[in-house]
């Protein structure tokens, strides 16, 4: 069977050209603020742990560790909430446990790495009860027929974002400080907290989560098994260590928040180009071979980079990274979400689709860190990210011909 197609031209034309609800911009709007945040905390966080632990992964890798394990047990711990009472109230609890997080960060300012253990833990907790019930606002606000458009749409936004805040924030932070920066992103998570008012809470169920009856569909269901290794191998790649290792190799060739923010915003230019047309063209029908062509340009920019790490094989390799790894993840997201709006996910089960999906993926992003823990955090051997490449590149094979299979079914 073949999940979310329709060959229709009825149907494609209907997505084409409808416009983009009330809802859709709220929450493009919502993910461009959230965008801006995680920009911050996910690379110049990364760059400045890097500088002030004297170029030692090892806290890097601790501290994505213990937030990761933390944000899978509260996706548990949260379920109940989210599935029969206000996900958005907990959404927005989220919000305000990230907003002190970053305040913990403005106070801590270079001490921060004597605290990896606690600053790892607001993380998860953080992630829990952001990451986990925006998934299901999106997954019951967005209809299949207008989701491949929003998320198209959603991603050229995040990604002009992605264009100018880097290099804004380099600059600024160059200039001024990073603790200056941060209270910046501080007022922007208060305004993220403000806009979630016009988020509206839907699909409230009566029943408590029930894994066990879901474990007992997900054992029988096949396409359900393949979306959640794609998960897990997700997590392995591009929403895991992946994002930290090509951060790391910028790093380490330029050393500078300035040129990190440069190279980063640069590379932009080319996923919001990518995003445009998916966005725009993308249909179902034409999936297998766009994943076989992104796959292709994928194992060729790692094997330049295997060969030899310096600044051209980087911005190969980035270049590609930032276009068709983020059109292999885009083609999982209108599978994986498409799926979760069919019976009996979409009324019954939905919470615990979505505690499964978390599980998967932070199982995957622990492991991967835990290999940059043995492989380069433990030997401080930097050459070891050439292993690390190794590992990323063959969970990004598993993606595609796991999407592959499911498409063909």
């Amino acid at each position: 069977m073949r999940i979310g197609i329709d060959k229709n031209a009825k149907y494609n034309e209907e997505n084409n050209n409808k416009k983009i609800s009330f809802i859709s911009k709220i929450l493009i709007l919502d993910q461009s603020i959230g965008k801006i945040i995680s920009i911050f905390l996910d690379i110049f966080l990364a760059a400045y742990f890097y500088k002030i632990s004297s170029q030692n992964i090892l806290y890097l890798s601790i501290y994505n560790i213990i937030g990761w394990f933390v944000a899978t047990i509260g996706a548990f711990l949260v379920a109940n909430i989210i599935k029969t009472k206000d996900k958005v109230r907990l959404y927005r609890f989220g919000i305000f446990i990230k907003s002190a997080y970053i305040l913990m960060i403005i106070l801590l300012g270079e001490k921060i790495i004597n605290y990896v253990y606690v600053i790892g833990i607001m993380y998860g907790i953080s992630t829990a009860t952001t990451g986990f019930p925006f998934n299901m606002i999106e997954s019951e606000n967005i209809s299949n027929n207008e989701r491949s458009k929003y998320i198209g749409y959603a991603s050229v936004a995040t990604e002009i974002i992605s264009f100018i805040v880097p290099i804004l924030l380099g600059a600024y932070i160059t200039i001024q400080s990073y603790q200056i920066v941060a209270i910046l992103i501080l007022v922007l998570s208060i305004l993220k907290l403000i806009f979630s008012f016009y988020i509206k809470n839907k699909n409230v169920q009566k029943s408590k989560v029930n894994l066990k009856e879901f474990n007992k569909i997900y054992r029988g269901d096949k396409t359900l098994k393949k979306l959640y290794v794609i998960e897990f191998l997700k997590g392995i790649n591009r929403y895991g260590v992946m994002s930290l290792v090509v951060s790391l190799l910028i790093i380490y060739q330029t050393n500078n928040d300035f040129e990190l923010g440069g190279w980063t915003s640069l590379f932009s230019i080319f996923t919001i180009i990518a995003m445009y047309l998916f966005g725009k063209y993308y249909n179902k029908d034409n999936q297998n071979k766009t994943l076989r062509i992104s796959l292709i340009f994928s194992i060729i920019s790692f094997i330049l980079v295997l060969c030899k790490i310096n600044i051209t094989t980087i911005v190969i390799y980035n270049i590609v990274y930032y276009v068709f790894m983020n059109i292999i993840l885009k083609i999982t997201e209108v599978n994986l979400f498409d799926y979760s709006n069919k019976e009996p996910f979409k009324t019954k089960y939905n919470t615990e689709y979505f505690i499964y999906r978390e599980l998967f993926l932070n199982i995957g992003r622990m492991l991967g860190y835990i290999a940059l823990l043995i492989l380069v955090g433990i030997t401080q051997n930097l050459y070891n990210l050439n292993r690390m490449f190794l590992i990323i590149v063959l969970s990004i094979v598993g993606v595609v011909l796991v999407s592959n299979k499911i498409e063909n079914e």
